[in-house]
């Protein structure tokens, strides 16, 4: 049964949930991989902008922040501020600043993050559940395959998922009767949430929506209600500004793409993530989830508006969006596991429920740990250390292959050589509008302007993925420069994945031709923001 509106938490709870939580997440970042190892092509570069606003702070190019932000990226090709909400790279920062450049502290930021998640899941539990199931509640959350496969990367999901969750534990200490403090909270939380990861936003409907049944029209009348909303729409307009002006691709990814796995236009886009929730919960919860939400319709169980709503409000809103991948619906999940929770302690008695919560507990840590491991790719580090090695002072090193964030970024965290500049083959030979299935242009360079190209900028070495893109004549005709006698192979880098990866190696070139000094000045065409910008 649902526990009385107020609740006491005594302190041996809270003690017990932290200790849960804790051992949660450090058994979860056990298993993540790192040094150096990304898989997923955002991860290393959620990395790298951290290491970037940590760089402009020591730095202070008060004069010219923007010509800075420029250089840093002919250097590090790999940057992405602004493309993404800035505040986890402001909160990766310091961490940076104490403990160095390393994935492994990027994964200490998220894991903290997470730490947060599991609290809120339990403390926001707690005000419909009693002690024992609110804490299966937060493992069940905590383990779930979707979020513990992307929450072991350096990924926004669950750092905008923290945030969203103490959002949620605020304003409903609100409705259940608390200080107008905490609706303020809550709202500031979710605009910190928004400056994690956007999509997000969605909430401030659900929020709305509560308020409205709980006080009616009466909420207009509230002057607190008008502050919180103008103080939380002043707050997000810096964030309206950055996504206007940097973020056009997301918004493309919105309206319309051409490469949509399920067209919005269609009845398959609006079921497209109702058909995820079994391998994103795993079937055991996915069907005691769908029975509890069924039960709890029929009982027309009260005060679970913001569990309903809440996953209305994000399917509708999730289903509306043209790119559809199974991670961006992940807030939706713990309605999923709510409910499961729901139907266990209605329909069983206390000590029977809280046994089945522990089954289903166990049988989803092991759903997660055997089925949904977090893949990596060795052997970038490694790259980065040879070329490190050999490389000669101010020189650059082109850079040819699917994981390019990787390279850049451990390239980046080798504090001795910071003279090295990354260049990038897709840059030099073709445009590329965010990813390739939207679309690539060929510059067509000859061979001959290949290899002077290269010799211009100063490349001394070159990291190429055999047959990366070779479809696409410009990367063909690259191919062919590196392997003529300009070229000599030094050594090849082995990429064991645990997953079927793109590459199964990386071939390292010494470049023996009339090699210039490093080319100080570049134009740079930047299409995920659709600008060129020049670099002295």
């Amino acid at each position: 049964m649902l526990e009385p509106e107020t609740q006491d938490i005594d302190a041996r709870e809270r003690l017990l949930v932290w200790l849960l939580t804790f051992a949660c997440v450090a058994l979860l970042f056990l298993q993540a991989p790192h040094g150096g190892d990304f898989y997923w092509s955002d991860s290393p570069r959620h990395a790298l902008n951290g290491v970037f606003v940590m760089d402009l702070i020591k730095a202070m190019p008060l004069d010219d922040p923007a010509g800075y932000a420029y250089r840093y990226y002919a250097q590090y090709p790999a940057l992405t501020i602004l493309f993404y909400p800035p505040l986890f790279y402001a909160i990766s920062a310091p961490f940076y600043a104490v403990f160095g450049v390393s994935q492994e502290t990027a994964l200490l930021v998220v894991a903290l993050h997470y730490l947060a998640l599991g609290l809120g899941c339990w403390r926001l539990a707690r005000f419909w559940l009693p002690a024992v199931p609110s804490m299966a509640f937060a493992v069940l959350v905590m383990w779930l395959p979707e979020v513990a496969f992307w929450g072991r990367q350096v990924m926004l999901e669950v750092p905008a998922f923290a945030f969203l969750v103490w959002s949620a534990v605020a304003v409903m200490a609100y409705l259940r009767g608390g200080h107008v403090k905490w609706l303020y909270l809550g709202a500031a939380l979710l605009v910190l949430a928004m400056y994690t990861k956007i999509s997000v936003g969605y909430m401030g409907l659900v929020y709305a929506a509560l308020l409205v049944r709980q006080q009616g029209w009466a909420i207009l009348r509230n002057r607190h209600h008008w502050w919180v909303a103008v103080l939380a729409v002043a707050g997000l307009v810096p964030l309206a500004i950055i996504t206007v002006k940097f973020g056009q691709a997301n918004v493309q990814s919105a309206t319309g793409i051409a490469d949509a796995v399920a067209s919005r236009a269609s009845w398959q886009g609006w079921v497209w993530y109702l058909r995820q929730i079994p391998s994103q919960v795993g079937w055991p919860l996915a069907l005691t989830g769908a029975a509890g939400a069924m039960l709890a319709a029929r009982r027309r169980a009260p005060r679970l508006g913001l569990w309903v709503w809440s996953f209305v409000a994000g399917y509708l809103f999730f289903s509306a969006i043209d790119l559809k991948e199974a991670r961006h619906s992940v807030f939706l999940l713990p309605s999923v596991v709510f409910f499961a929770v729901y139907l266990l302690l209605e329909l069983l008695p206390r000590r029977m429920a809280n046994g089945a919560l522990l089954l289903l507990v166990l049988t989803t840590v092991g759903l997660t740990v055997w089925t949904r491991p977090v893949f990596y790719v060795q052997g970038y580090a490694q790259a980065v250390a040879e070329v490190a090695r050999l490389a000669p002072k101010d020189s650059a090193v082109m850079f040819s292959g699917y994981r390019d964030g990787s390279f850049v970024f451990n390239m980046r965290a080798r504090e001795d050589r910071r003279d090295l500049h990354v260049l990038r083959a897709d840059k030099l030979l073709l445009g590329v509008s965010v990813r390739r299935e939207l679309g690539v242009e060929q510059k067509g360079l000859s061979e001959g302007e290949i290899s002077e190209a290269l010799n211009a900028s100063g490349v001394h070495y070159v990291v190429m993925q055999p047959g990366f893109w070779t479809d696409l004549e410009a990367m063909r005709r690259f191919e062919r420069v590196i392997g003529s006698a300009q070229f000599e192979e030094v050594g090849r880098i082995a990429t064991p994945a645990n997953f079927p990866a793109h590459e199964s190696q990386l071939v390292i070139y010494r470049n023996n031709g009339m090699v210039s000094e490093r080319s100080r000045g570049s134009d740079i065409e930047l299409k995920i923001i659709n600008r060129r910008i020049s670099v002295d």
